[in-house]
């Protein structure tokens, strides 16, 4: 039993350690992005908006405004892309106190391109430019996502040429910015074909999922699980499946949940019967699950590879005598792959009599 919590302990692995001069212009590590939209531009053009909360688009201002003060702060460094061919990227970042951090990145092109046109051979750029505008809300209004910590606005336009940015400047983005905010939590129906979805006001601008929510937006979660199962009890190989739900509860920040789970589960065991013929026995447990632990990227529907797992199972319909009746089922902790979930467990009944150690294998859909 302590083997069998002690592997049930999560504990946090270290990466390698990140780049400093990286760190500047990234997002921080505790800030949690609930929305997410694409905004198509036209010829190519992209524009990808991220926010902490939907309501924060106010806060981040008159966009051409923003704009406008970002090529004022760029232009003199545009000496800096001295290769027509390459990709370049530009990351321009707004601290709380409103100074302003920019980085250059250039990344010649890999292999050569060309265009033949009326005879005529020239050189083709395949790559876009990237801009990505980092800003903090400094004073954000209350959020009707369940967030906390500190509140930032992002903003990556994919460019043909980083100069096209000024086409879109002159209310273009700022009418667009507004049906989102305006029509941000209307039915956002899905595009024919693909996963993404579109907003009906406006369908150049698509999200991966209705309104805009990303995966770690999602908050409070109720699952609905179906497995397929196998263990052994004694001497016997016992496949079986699962049919349950599970609530996920998460802490404001998205950095700690609680998960409590019930499960309706068959087992299906082949013995003989007294005229020496093999039979299937089927006998049904009943199964409570709860669990604590840490999030990762902030998504509550990921699980860690060591969870704090433990299982309550209970036998309710009994068949054969392979089973005692009264028996119960114990389980701590558990290691994930993927979808499969791997976790020791110990059979007994009538109060830790007859007791007996296993293995469950289940592979989730």
């Amino acid at each position: 039993m302590l083997a069998m919590l002690l592997t049930g302990i999560a504990a946090p692995l270290f990466a390698q350690r990140p780049n400093p001069s990286d760190q500047a212009f990234e997002v921080p590590g505790n800030v949690v992005f609930t929305r997410k939209y694409y905004l198509d531009l036209g010829s190519g053009n992209h524009l990808q908006i991220r926010l902490t909360a939907l309501n924060d688009l106010d806060a981040t201002g008159n966009i051409d405004s923003l704009l406008q003060a970002f090529l004022t702060d760029v232009r003199p460094l545009r000496d800096s892309f001295n290769d027509p061919l390459a990709s370049r990227r530009i990351d321009y970042v707004i601290d709380a106190d409103g100074r302003k951090k920019i980085r250059l990145q250039q990344h010649a092109a890999k292999g050569s391109s060309y265009l033949m046109d009326k005879g005529t051979l020239s050189a083709l750029r395949t790559q876009q430019d990237t801009i990505n505008i980092l800003g903090i809300i400094s004073h954000p209004l209350p959020a009707e996502e369940k967030i906390s910590g500190p509140r930032y606005f992002e903003f990556s336009f994919y460019l043909n040429s980083w100069e096209e940015l000024t086409a879109y400047m002159g209310g273009i983005l700022d009418t667009k910015i507004s049906r989102i905010e305006k029509a941000g939590n209307d039915r956002w129906p899905t595009v024919l074909g693909t996963g993404f979805h579109y907003m009906k006001a406006d369908p150049s601008i698509t999200a991966d999922k209705p309104k805009g929510y990303t995966t770690a937006g999602n908050g409070d979660l109720l699952e609905l699980n179906v497995a397929m199962g196998l263990q052994n009890y004694k001497d016997n190989f016992v496949p079986s499946f699962s049919l349950g739900a599970k609530v996920i509860l998460v802490n404001r920040g998205r950095s700690y949940k609680w998960e409590t789970g019930l499960y309706w589960e068959p087992q299906f065991v082949f013995a003989r019967d007294a005229q020496n013929r093999v039979r299937t026995y089927r006998n049904d447990f009943l199964t409570l699950t709860y669990g604590q632990g840490g999030v990762r990227d902030h998504d509550p529907a990921k699980a860690f590879s060591f969870s704090s797992v433990f299982s309550l199972g209970y036998l309710v319909g009994r068949s054969g005598s392979v089973y005692e009746n009264h028996t119960f089922r114990l389980g701590a902790g558990r290691i994930n792959l993927a979808k499969t979930a791997i976790e020791p467990c110990m059979y007994f009944n009538d109060f830790f009599r007859g007791v007996t150690p296993g293995i469950r294998i289940n592979q989730y859909f």
